[in-house]
């Protein structure tokens, strides 16, 4: 298995190249604004490398999926989503995707659908899907079982960042039972959407616990955030706690 991660630019999500021994899926891809620039940052990593297969998205919003069809288009794959996104997006919906507050059209997206449970063979590596509702009711994970690996897009976007539910379709109920299914898996590397990887078991379980308490405290307090964090700009998907969270490897 090969595996990177390329930081987003200004608002976009990061994107991750993932490979196995047959074939090659791209996770994510920013707003529409850098998709020509991600193309070129994407082709030197694809060198030697599996052909890609499919663009995966981990949910529906534009910082995370709008330039899907340029690089689909590109590469000449299939986009692939969680079903309950597959009809926003093929409608261009400007709202619950928040494309709208960037100013920015939602392009129409073609993808197809797939559901938890479904795994994706790359030869040497299977993705696992895992459906992981709660920054979006489409939000998913792609878990990599023989690598105790997972990609969790904005479900946990950074170590000390943890994940808004105040967006449309959003449920913080949701996104503490999708926390907690991450945490039995155990997983020894967590691939944030924002943030740095996570790595080591014991620093993965602690992060996890960590959001999973911000998200319980949240639900007691009828989603108000805790005292003294400040409000995130609309175009913000992540939280910032005060004072700020420290683990061993951030």
């Amino acid at each position: 298995m090969r595996l990177e991660r390329l930081p987003g630019i200004h608002h976009d999500s990061a994107c991750i190249v993932v490979s196995g021994t047959m074939s090659t899926i791209i996770v994510d891809s920013g707003t529409s604004w850098y998709q020509t620039n991600l193309v070129e940052r994407l082709l030197p990593h694809l060198e030697g490398r599996a052909p890609v297969e499919a663009i995966l998205l981990t949910h529906r919003h534009y910082d995370t999926c709008a330039a899907a069809p340029h690089i689909a288009n590109h590469f000449d794959v299939k986009i692939k989503v969680h079903e309950n996104a597959v009809a926003p997006l093929a409608g261009g919906d400007m709202f619950t995707t928040w494309a709208s507050r960037y100013d920015s059209d939602m392009p129409p997206i073609d993808a197809e659908g797939f559901s938890d449970g479904e795994q994706i063979d790359l030869g040497d590596i299977t993705l696992h899907i895992l459906h992981t509702p709660g920054h979006t009711i489409d939000a998913c994970c792609f878990h990599i079982l023989e690598k105790d690996t997972i990609i969790c897009g904005d479900l946990i976007p950074a170590a000390g960042h943890p994940s808004r539910a105040d967006m449309p379709t959003g449920n913080l109920v949701e996104m503490k039972s999708s926390l907690e299914s991450l945490l039995e898996l155990s997983p020894a590397l967590l691939v944030c959407g924002r943030g740095d990887a996570i790595v080591g078991l014991e620093t993965c379980r602690d992060v996890i616990h960590k959001h999973i308490e911000s998200v319980q405290m949240r639900i007691e307090e009828d989603g108000t955030l805790p005292m003294g964090w400040p409000k995130p700009a609309e175009t913000c998907h992540w939280l910032t706690p005060e004072p700020a969270w420290s683990f061993e490897n951030n």
